[in-house]
């Protein structure tokens, strides 16, 4: 069995899976969110969607920090 060193820049599995998976999210809310712009301009819906894209942006920046704060832990 091939095992593989993980270095201390590099993101964990479980971080990565998660980034990867709230920018996917990010990046299809905002398009849903571009295409209820043109058609509808301050529905209700419109304003749900807008708050959880700042929710999800929140999200990943908290994932953000959590894995630059272990990858200093692991550095030291």
């Amino acid at each position: 069995m091939i095992t593989r060193d993980v270095s201390p820049l590099e993101p964990r599995s479980r971080e990565r899976r998660e980034v990867v998976r709230l920018v996917r999210r990010i990046q299809a809310l905002s398009l849903e969110l571009e295409e209820l712009r043109r058609r509808e301009g301050g529905s209700p819906e419109l304003h749900a969607r807008e708050r959880t894209l700042e929710q999800l942006r929140w999200r990943l920046a908290a994932v953000a920090r959590r894995s630059a704060s272990d990858d200093l832990d692991a550095a030291a």
